[in-house]
């Protein structure tokens, strides 16, 4: 099985002072190989590190998002023709049903949604119309 890592599960194991203990001790039981990230989901941290304001706290962040590609190198999943079409199908699916949810967070269930992988997030209410897999741990 393949876990995407939704963005707020990547902060909460990399840059939470104190991590929820269940997150932590489900990402120690999951196999490493077992877990990729979207190319979204590192846009979205690089975006929250150059937003920022504290020097300090920046470049903190900074190193553990250098931190996070390294670790996720060969499994950072980018969007490509299938998750596009996944998304367009997802997109249109929210649309009719009168709901949306922000791109990034529809571009990364779309991917798992095209992969046919689990997606793992804390937010599983906002994703579960988006008909993902989902694990919150």
């Amino acid at each position: 099985m393949i876990y995407l890592l939704d963005t707020n599960v990547v902060t909460e194991l990399t840059t939470r002072p104190r991590p929820a203990p269940a997150v932590v001790a489900w990402a120690r039981s999951a196999p490493s190989p077992a877990l990729h990230l979207s190319v979204i989901t590192i846009a979205d941290i690089e975006a929250g590190v150059a937003a920022t304001p504290d020097a300090v706290r920046r470049s903190a962040f900074q190193q553990a998002l250098d931190g996070i590609r390294h670790e996720y190198r060969g499994r950072i999943t980018p969007v490509g023709e299938k998750e596009a079409l996944a998304y367009l199908t997802l997109h249109k699916h929210l649309k009719t049903t009168g709901t949306t949810i922000d791109s990034p967070d529809a571009l990364i269930a779309a991917t798992a949604l095209a992969n046919n992988w689990t997606l793992v997030s804390r937010n599983t209410t906002h994703l579960a119309r988006t008909g993902v897999l989902l694990l919150n741990p």
